[in-house]
C-alpha cells in the first residue's frame, strides 16, 4: 500500500502540461437545448448557466422558474447558493495572504490560531495551513457536519469542540476524506490575519475586484430586493420548498450566493482572462498554485467513462483531473435542495458554471455535456445517460414512512416508551433529547428542523421523521441496553444511502446521561 501511495504521488508531481488539445466552440443555441432537455429529464424547476470560451463572449442565461409554484423565471441575475464552490474563494483569499507575506502554506495552524485542536496532539502540532483545504486530515468523510446543520449548535465553539473530539478514521495525510469544518477554521485564519470578517474580506477583495456586485458571502447578506431561487426537493411524494439556510459560521465552506453574470467573472479570472484583476487580486502563479495536486484520489468511473481520465486529486479548493486529454479543475456545490457545478479547462480557456434549484445530478450532467460538446467530434448524450429513472424511486427510499409501517406488522413490541426518554450525549456533537408526548416518542437534535416524532420499527429500533420534510434525511435510531438492564446508549443512521452525507448521524455514539 505504501508503494502505491508513493508511486501515485510521484506521478502527480510529474504531471505533463496539458497543452495542444483544442476545442470546438459551443453555440448558444446548443447550450439552450441542453438546458431545456435537462429541465425536462431531471424534473428541476430552474437552472442558470455561465459559459466562457476563448473566442466567444461570455454567455449567461437562465431557464425555468425560481420556485415550482410560481411563474417568475430564472434569468442570468437570479441568485443561487453555490455551496462548496465557495471553498475556492477561501483558497484564493488565503493565497492572497500568502502573496502578501502574512503567512506560509506550511505554517502550523496553531501558530496563528492557538485554540485549534485535533484529537491527536501530534496532529495538532503538525497541522499546516494547507492541510485545512486538502481533505487529508485523517477524519472520516464529512466528519462533524451535523453540528453545522443544527441551529443551536452551529457556532465556532461547538465546531472547535467537535474537531477536538472527533476520532481519526485514518492516518494523517494518507487518505482523501471530504470535510467542511476545517474550512471554517480556514475562514477564521483569514479573519485573524486580515482583521476583517470572512464575508467582508471576500466582498472587498474578490467580489469588488471582479465586478461580482450581485454576489453575497451568505444568505443573510442578500438584499431584500434581490431575485433568489428557492431550494426544492421531492419529499413525501411531492415537490416541496426546502428552507434551511446555512448558518453564518459555515460561510467559508459553502456560504456564497451568486448569479450567472457574477460567476462568469469568476470563471474568466480563473482562466487568466482578466489581466487587470490579476494585477490587483492574485497573480497567474498564485492562481496556478491553487490547482497543484496535493491529495491523491481514486479516479471515478464516470470520469473515466466521460473524460477518459487517468488521474484525480484535490488541490487547494479544487478537484483536479485529466479529461479529454486536458487538465480540468472542477467542484460541486450542494445545499439542501440546491446543487451547483463549476468546471474550468485552463489551457483551453473553457469555463462552465451551472446552478440548479433542486437536489439532483442535473448540474454536473450539464457540465459534463457541455465539455463533451467542446472536446468531442461526435458528442454523446450524457444528459440522458445520467438522467434518473422516470419513477423517482429515490424519494420513496428516503421517506422510509409507508414502507416502515408495513414492516411493523407482527414484530415484537418495544419496551415501555418511558424507558427510552432521556438526554443522550455524544463527545463531539453534544446532547440529543428524547421526550414522550401524548403517547409518542419525540427526538430533538437541537434544531426545529431536526426534531420530530419517533416511529417504532422493531424491538429497540425506531425511525425518526424530521419536521423539515424537504431535508430527505429521516434516520433510524437504535437503542442499546446495558448489561444490568435499562437503556444505556443509542446509535443512528440515515434511512437512505442517498441522503446528503453531511447528515452524518452514523458518527454519533450517544450515551444516556439523564433519564
Amino acid at each position: 500500500m505504501k508503494r502505491i501511495v508513493v508511486t501515485c504521488l510521484l506521478c502527480i508531481s510529474c504531471l505533463p502540461v496539458f497543452a495542444g488539445v483544442t476545442i470546438t466552440p459551443i453555440s448558444t443555441e446548443r447550450i439552450d437545448e441542453i438546458a431545456e432537455q435537462t429541465l425536462q429529464q431531471y424534473g428541476i424547476p430552474g437552472v442558470a448557466i455561465a459559459v466562457v470560451q476563448p473566442t466567444e463572449d461570455a454567455y449567461t442565461m437562465g431557464y425555468g422558474v425560481q420556485r415550482f409554484d410560481r411563474t417568475k423565471p430564472v434569468d442570468e441575475s437570479t441568485l443561487f447558493g453555490i455551496g462548496s464552490i465557495s471553498k475556492a474563494f477561501t483558497g484564493t483569499a488565503l493565497a492572497q495572504l500568502v502573496a502578501q507575506g502574512k503567512l506560509d502554506w506550511r505554517d502550523s495552524v496553531i501558530d496563528h490560531l492557538p485554540n485549534f485542536r485535533m484529537a491527536d496532539p501530534w496532529v495538532t502540532r503538525e497541522f499546516q495551513v494547507r492541510d485545512l483545504l486538502t481533505h487529508r486530515s485523517g477524519l472520516a468523510p464529512y466528519a462533524g457536519d451535523l453540528v453545522i446543520l443544527t441551529e443551536t449548535k452551529s457556532n465556532r465553539e461547538n465546531i472547535y469542540k467537535a474537531l477536538a473530539n472527533l476520532p481519526a478514521a485514518t492516518s494523517f495525510r494518507t487518505d482523501f476524506a471530504y470535510d467542511n469544518l476545517l474550512y471554517v477554521v480556514a475562514g477564521d485564519l483569514i479573519e485573524t490575519l486580515s482583521g476583517k470578517s470572512w464575508g467582508d474580506y471576500i466582498d472587498q477583495h474578490i467580489f469588488s475586484a471582479l465586478n461580482m456586485e450581485a454576489c453575497a458571502p451568505s444568505h443573510a447578506d442578500i438584499p431584500a430586493s434581490a431575485e433568489v431561487a428557492r431550494a426544492h426537493a421531492v419529499a413525501d411524494g411531492k415537490m416541496q420548498l426546502v428552507d434551511l439556510p446555512l448558518p453564518e459560521v459555515i460561510q467559508a465552506a459553502g456560504g456564497i450566493y451568486c448569479d450567472a453574470v457574477g460567476m462568469s467573472q469568476w470563471l474568466q479570472f480563473n482562466l487568466g482572462m482578466n489581466k487587470k484583476a490579476q494585477e490587483s487580486l492574485l497573480s497567474e502563479d498564485g492562481i496556478q498554485s491553487l490547482r497543484e495536486p496535493i491529495t491523491p484520489m481514486t479516479v471515478s468511473p464516470d470520469n473515466i467513462r466521460y473524460g477518459n481520465s487517468s488521474f484525480s486529486a484535490y488541490g487547494l479548493g479544487w478537484f483536479l483531473q485529466d479529461s479529454y486529454g486536458a487538465l480540468q479543475a472542477q467542484h460541486g456545490g450542494g445545499l439542501p435542495g440546491m446543487v451547483s457545478y463549476i468546471s474550468v479547462f485552463p489551457e483551453q480557456g473553457l469555463g462552465i458554471m451551472v446552478m440548479t434549484n433542486r437536489g439532483s445530478g442535473a448540474a454536473r450532467a450539464i457540465g459534463r455535456q457541455l465539455a463533451e460538446e467542446a472536446f468531442s467530434a461526435k458528442p454523446r448524450d450524457i444528459i440522458t445517460a445520467l438522467a434518473p429513472a422516470p419513477e423517482d424511486t429515490h424519494q420513496t427510499e428516503v421517506q422510509g414512512g409507508t414502507t416502515s409501517k408495513k414492516k411493523t406488522e407482527g414484530v415484537r413490541p418495544a419496551q415501555a416508551l418511558e424507558e427510552y426518554v432521556g438526554v443522550y450525549r455524544d463527545a463531539w456533537f453534544g446532547d440529543v433529547v428524547v421526550t414522550l408526548r401524548e403517547g409518542q416518542l419525540h427526538l430533538n437534535l437541537g434544531s426545529n428542523d431536526l426534531s420530530g416524532p419517533v416511529e417504532h420499527i422493531s424491538g429497540d429500533r425506531f425511525l425518526v421523521h424530521w419536521a423539515n420534510r424537504g431535508l430527505q434525511a429521516d434516520a433510524y435510531i437504535n437503542f442499546q441496553q446495558s448489561a444490568t438492564g435499562g437503556v444505556a446508549s443509542a446509535t443512528m443512521k440515515a434511512v437512505s444511502a442517498a441522503t446528503d452525507p453531511s447528515f452524518n448521524f452514523h458518527d454519533l455514539k450517544l450515551i444516556r446521561v439523564e433519564k
